[in-house]
């Protein structure tokens, strides 16, 4: 299967080259130098991709227009060095980013540049369930180690996922709606505008589906139900700006969702769902003055799932529990401008977070109480950038973290990169990062005090180019990360029991290719390839670490403006074969597959857009998580609509 699957994503590439040799007299779009790209979160401030040696893939509101149908993690899915596993399981599945082939916890999810954490959960990830796109206007995904800057967590990557602003009108509506396979219904609406000195926006999205059984039937007579889903979000965003230089900003985020779950693998459910439902709230200020800014930014979170399972099946058990946590951080940042050629910024930030987990079974569990399962810490941070310096630029920086728990930790990170012509740039990363332990590992039934932190060091290197007069931008990039301490759990026999430790290390490594051809103006290629491999070192024992990441990935698109509205594109997706961990089994191997995706949209007027998106219109069946469906053939149909 792989090696077909392999040789199909090949022919499609070069049948993307050899259309460009063969229409390549017909012109190029010369204004698309990637390099010149301007983006925030590699140095936290806006800076041109060819002035820093950060390896950033941004995803532009012009690419998401190209996407509609699609889920977030779905189309974070598509990107270099990215897996999101359950990002095609049925919807509610818990979505794990694994950047680089870390495990799920490692990548920083940020909005708006504000961490987003669950305290509750093992690894403390976010779920990425509750976020729509009906308010983004673009996502950055930088990745590397990333502690200097963004504290822990971001470890392997930071997605930055970053909402609409800056209306110009004092009031205007845009929106969609759209029906699919499995029952699914997605809507939203947003009013926003700006009024003198007042900018505003509000919105609501609702997603609903019937869905289909998370769990596989295997032996096809089990009549699965179906497992349902529901989500409901409204937003919210006011800004002020009390004079040219200082602006105020105030922020609201709540969502909810149920949905339905099964017993495991294989093994259906009837009684079981769970409710989710979040609230990040907070506001940020930001006073500019002639050489800089000043920035200061408070939050936030709270998080709430009540899992519910009230078992008919005889000789099965009733389960209820209750996970809570909060999350307050305050940050404060000023970058400077040196000179014309040298900034720096320089920070500090305090987070505090607690969780209550209290179940009720057949079976005795012992919950967590938010008045011993807290934690606080704080950093500070300084980071110094020279850039186009005669094309080099240099980036050093270091952080020291305060922990209530363990003591105190620091990062370093040193970035140079040669720029040539505007069109050629080298680059070698350096940094360190960490991870602290969660409140689970710290405090569960399972913890461990003496924890200490994950630490890393993370080394990059590689080159980015835009050439044939910009139709063609790649980058290449290798990337070697060794992980100390590394927090595993050691599943003992009952009665025995079992714990979070600190294993000896973990080591990965491997290369991204990506890059897009401009056909011609209304012709476009993009393409992706990730390889990555690991393992985890443990008392002079080597093994496997990357279950469910695949040693191989391949993406690719090809995308054509067939007239001035009408929009279409083929894409296609190769996953090597992975490997599932099995409790106190050996690993159980997952099969590598191959999908193919089709998309039209077509422009009524300046008003008003249609599309329909069909994904795996082959029909593969194929499993990211073991023994749970994944979506077979399935399409959305939808509009959109602004004034």
């Amino acid at each position: 299967m792989y090696k077909k699957s392999t040789l199909f994503g090949v022919a499609l590439l070069l049948i993307g080259t050899t259309t460009f040799a063969q229409r390549k007299s017909v012109g190029f779009d010369t204004t698309n130098n990637q390099l010149n790209t301007v983006v925030v979160t590699a140095t936290r401030f806006p800076k041109k991709l060819g002035e820093t040696g950060k390896v950033v893939t941004v995803i532009t509101q012009e690419d998401l227009q190209r996407n509609n149908g699609k889920t977030l993690t779905q189309i974070l899915n598509n990107q270099s060095g990215v897996i999101v596993n359950g990002a095609e399981n049925a919807l509610g599945t818990l979505q794990e980013v694994y950047t680089r082939g870390a495990s799920s916890g490692n990548t920083l999810i940020l909005l708006d540049g504000i961490p987003m954490y669950d305290a509750s959960t093992i690894t403390n990830t976010f779920d990425l369930n509750f976020i729509s796109l009906a308010n983004i206007e673009r996502i950055e995904i930088l990745k590397g180690s990333q502690s200097t800057l963004y504290g822990s967590d971001a470890t392997a990557g930071v997605i930055n996922i970053i909402t609409k602003k800056n209306y110009t009108q004092p009031i205007g509506v845009n929106g969609s709606a759209s029906y699919g396979s499995y029952g699914t219904f997605n809507g939203n609406a947003t009013v926003n505008g700006t009024v003198k000195k007042l900018s505003y926006q509000v919105g609501y999205n609702y997603l609903g589906s019937e869905g289909f059984s998370s769990a596989y039937d295997s032996t096809g007579k089990g009549n699965f139900d179906k497992d349902g889903f529901t989500r409901n979000q409204v937003f919210a965003n006011i800004g002020y700006a009390i004079n040219p230089r200082w602006q105020i900003n105030a922020f609201a985020n709540y969502a909810r969702y149920s949905a339905g779950l099964d017993a495991g693998a294989f093994s259906d459910q009837t009684g079981n769902k769970v409710n989710n439902n979040t609230l990040l709230a907070g506001v940020n200020s930001k006073y500019s003055f002639k050489s800089g800014s000043w920035n200061l930014i408070y939050s936030y979170q709270q998080n709430k799932r009540h899992q519910i399972k009230d078992s008919v099946i005889a000789n099965d058990y009733y389960f209820y529990a209750d996970y809570i946590s909060n999350t307050h951080q305050i940050e404060t940042y000023v970058n400077l401008d040196l000179t014309q050629n040298i900034q720096f910024i320089v920070g500090a930030d305090y987070r505090t977070s607690n969780t209550d987990e209290q179940y009720r079974s057949a079976f005795p569990v012992k919950g967590i109480s938010p008045d011993s399962a807290h934690m606080n810490q704080f950093s500070h941070y300084a980071s110094l950038l020279l850039h186009n310096l005669n094309g080099f630029s240099l980036e050093v920086g270091g952080r020291f973290n305060y922990h209530n728990v363990y003591g105190n930790n620091q990062t370093i990170s040193f970035n140079p990169s040669y720029l040539i012509n505007d069109k050629h740039k080298v680059f070698i990363n350096i940094s360190s990062a960490y991870k602290t332990p969660t409140l689970y590992q710290l405090y569960s039934e399972y913890g461990n005090k003496d924890l200490k932190p994950e630490t890393s060091l993370n080394y990059e290197f590689g080159y980015q180019a835009a050439v044939a007069q910009n139709a063609v931008n790649f980058r290449v990039t290798g990337f070697y990360r060794q992980v100390e301490n590394w927090i595993d759990f050691y599943s003992a026999p009952w009665p025995d029991p079992s714990f979070y430790y600190n294993a000896d290390k973990q080591e990965m490594y491997g290369a991204e290719i990506e890059g897009s051809w401009n056909i011609t103006r209304d012709l476009r290629l993009t393409a992706n390839y990730t390889y990555v491999k690991g393992k985890t070192i443990d008392q002079d024992t080597s093994y496997n670490n990357l279950y469910r990441r695949p040693e191989h990935a391949l993406n690719a698109s090809l995308g054509y403006q067939a007239t001035k509205k009408l929009y279409v594109s083929l894409q296609s997706k190769v996953i090597g074969k992975r490997w599932e961990k099995m409790y106190q089994a050996p690993s159980q191997p997952l099969a590598s597959y191959y999908t193919l995706d089709a998309y039209a949209d077509y422009q009524i007027n300046k008003h008003l857009k249609v599309y329909a998106d069909f994904r795996n219109f082959t029909n593969q069946q194929y499993f990211d998580i073991r023994g749970y469906n994944s979506r077979k053939a399935n399409f959305t149909a939808g509009v959109l609509f602004n004034f």
